[in-house]
């Protein structure tokens, strides 16, 4: 099932897919010094199997793989499985391994560092975390195998005090307020964001970005994925697995039916053959048996051991 992705998305996708807005919001995040110099090289992957999964921003600076994954209206505590699946193919995409994987010589790879921008309405701390070891069962302390995943919320009013200097992402969360205050009103989508675009470039908020895109900002809104969207996009998903699973199960009874039907009708064969061996004496019946594996015509096999000939039909049903 395709699932569509949210304005949010899109969006901040196009926001810091600029090198230099990505780079500053990962220095500001880690409160690290920005570096003009730092050698940034974005990594986009853009896959038919994890379309509807795909992250939004993927870069190395020197290295260090940093990936900035779409937000969620929803708190999806199963993001560090997907970008699990993320980072394998980002490797099998941007690293010829083949045959280097059996090879000695050690494969040098950059560090996979994991963030999620959350803005959605359920309440969150400023800073989190989702640890991929948390979807195992059975954890003693011993999992050797874990991703974890930095969230940090974006939304007006609760973000990191440190990232509100962040001129992109303070900028967004202030654009997708004034959305979300209008449409609370009983505003149109549309009308919405028109009205936040006109205030945001009088507050001189995110400027450039309108100025350049400023007729693509209302489809970039055009589909909203808000916590009705989840719930009814999860209760299709149960359904198709629930129909999947019927499909499935119904496969395998049929198989299993036939089998089993196989199974006892064979056997029920074999009871027959005793049963008709008992009747006749073995020896007789061994000696009819072996001729209708000759191909011994049946009258002939009558006339040799003076039964009838309905009793050696019966016997050949058995071979």
């Amino acid at each position: 099932m395709e699932v569509n992705r949210t304005y949010k998305d899109s969006m901040i996708r196009v926001l810091l897919s600029d090198p230099k807005a990505a780079y500053e919001l990962y220095c500001d995040i880690n409160k690290i010094p920005y570096n003009p110099n730092a050698k940034v090289e974005m990594k986009p992957i853009d896959v038919q199997f994890l379309a509807k999964y795909r992250n939004d921003v993927s870069f190395i600076v020197e290295d260090v793989l940093v990936v900035f994954i779409e937000h969620q209206s929803t708190l999806n505590k199963n993001i560090p499985l997907r970008l699990l699946q993320y980072l394998l193919t980002f490797l099998a995409a941007y690293y010829n391994l083949g045959k280097a994987l059996y090879a000695e010589k050690l494969i040098r790879l950059p560090k996979p560092e994991f963030y999620m921008l959350y803005d959605g309405k359920a309440a969150y701390p400023e800073t989190g975390e989702l640890r991929l070891s948390d979807l195992f069962m059975g954890d003693d302390g011993s999992l050797t195998l874990e991703l974890v995943v930095k969230v940090i919320n974006v939304k007006f009013g609760y973000m990191p005090q440190h990232l509100k200097q962040n001129e992109t992402i303070s900028g967004y969360s202030i654009f997708v307020d004034k959305v979300y205050a209008y449409t609370d009103t009983g505003l149109s989508l549309s009308e919405a964001i028109k009205l936040s675009v006109g205030e945001c470039v009088k507050e001189g908020i995110l400027v450039d970005f309108f100025d350049k895109y400023r007729s693509e900002v209302d489809s970039m809104f055009s589909l909203i994925w808000d916590e009705d969207m989840a719930k009814k996009v999860a209760e299709e998903e149960r359904l198709e697995f629930i129909e999947e699973s019927k499909a499935e199960g119904m496969a395998k009874g049929m198989a299993k039916g036939m089998a089993k039907g196989m199974a006892k009708g064979m056997a029920r064969g074999r009871e027959e053959g005793r049963e008709e061996g008992i009747e006749i004496g073995f020896g007789l019946y061994a000696s009819i048996h072996r001729a209708l594996k000759e191909k011994t015509p049946i009258d002939e096999i009558s006339k040799q051991y003076n039964l009838p000939v309905n009793k050696i039909n019966e016997l050949a049903l058995l071979v």
